[in-house]
């Protein structure tokens, strides 16, 4: 017998670390399209995690898409549907606790027209706010704000609430083979 069997055992090593780095890896708990109007919380339910959507969407490839980053098997919940979210027409209302922390998150929902004091009062009781527009300056949410501004430059957004994190797209730009990057 030959050493073949030890190098055949040796080319687990690398796939056996690869799997540890997958197990590893965190789910975010909230993602947040590039333009803003599509938001996914990963919710854990006693038969695996549940993904709440802000809107519903005739997009297989968004709603494929958030599924596969959010980990999860079933159709997206509507966020208006979900026990613990508040929605109107302009916006909902979610609170999510995280490793004893409770989040308070604002998510707009259309694009309409909101009274400016009653908007800054909203922001001031979230910890995130989420808009597919533009938000004033007054809009000052306790811990991070996605408007279409913000949105424009980072990218899609994947924020893990337990490590208070937020991946953005644009931190990986240049990290693809077909990807050049633009002339100063």
């Amino acid at each position: 017998m030959g050493r073949g069997w030890l190098w055949r055992l040796l080319g687990f090593v690398p796939a056996g670390v690869e799997a540890a780095i997958l197990v590893a890896t965190p789910v975010p708990e909230i993602l947040i399209s590039r333009d803003g109007r599509h938001v996914g919380i990963t919710i854990p339910t006693e038969n695996g995690a549940q993904l709440a959507s802000l809107r519903d969407t005739r997009s297989d490839y968004a709603r494929e898409n958030s599924m596969e980053l959010a980990s999860v098997k079933g159709d997206p919940i509507p966020m208006a549907d979900w026990p613990s979210a508040y929605c109107t027409s302009e916006f909902c209302k979610m609170a999510l606790t995280r490793d004893g922390h409770d989040w308070k998150l604002l998510m707009a929902r259309n694009n309409m027209r909101v009274e400016e004091r009653a908007l800054a009062a909203a922001c001031e009781l979230a910890d995130i706010v989420v808009a597919d527009r533009w938000l004033p300056r007054s809009c000052q949410p306790r811990w991070f704000k996605a408007d279409i501004t913000s949105l424009e430059q980072s990218g899609g957004l994947a924020i893990l609430l337990r490590e208070q994190s937020i991946v953005q797209v644009a931190d990986h730009q240049g990290e693809h083979g077909w990807w050049r990057a633009e002339p100063d």
